[in-house]
């Protein structure tokens, strides 16, 4: 169960993250990309939260 604090690792290919683990920020209900995830490494942009589906995450323990 995906839940706030729960570290997760990337599985979207295309994402700047893809592989690197974070922490969730929030999850919402009925929307495409439900869980934010908070990274310690930003984007060339200075990014460094992003809203994933639960098919593209897995849980860390």
């Amino acid at each position: 169960m995906f839940e706030k604090g729960g570290k997760v690792k990337i599985l979207r290919k295309e994402s700047y993250w893809y592989q690197d683990i974070g922490i969730i920020v929030k999850v919402d209900k009925g929307i495409k990309y439900p869980i934010l995830v908070r990274f310690s490494k930003s984007t060339y942009s200075g990014v460094n939260t992003n809203s994933f589906s639960q098919d593209e995450l897995s849980l860390v323990s």
